[in-house]
């Protein structure tokens, strides 16, 4: 159990406040740019390119696998939707 403890503590104190953070206003729209801004003090863009590439590391997957995933799977899914489509060749 000390291996599993030892991966939470490389993941940085900020770091495990943003996993929290998004954990508890997971979907929420409403008002977290400014909850963001006041805790965080970046722009809900910067925010995001965080939680990202927080949710890139291992250190993240092993501190919460289901939050991470849940993070990865809604960023791909912004990325697809907002991704040009590709011509078809006609």
């Amino acid at each position: 159990m000390s291996e599993a403890g030892d991966r939470h503590s490389e993941l940085g104190e900020d770091d495990r406040a943003i996993l929290e953070f998004e954990r508890e206003n997971w979907g929420a729209q409403v008002n977290k740019e400014s909850a963001v801004r006041e805790r965080f003090s970046l722009s809900l863009a910067r925010y995001y390119q965080r939680v990202y590439t927080i949710c890139g590391s291992a250190e993240a997957l092993a501190y919460d696998a289901v939050l991470v995933r849940n993070i990865r799977e809604a960023a791909r899914a912004r990325e697809t939707l907002t991704r040009p489509e590709t011509e078809s060749g006609h």
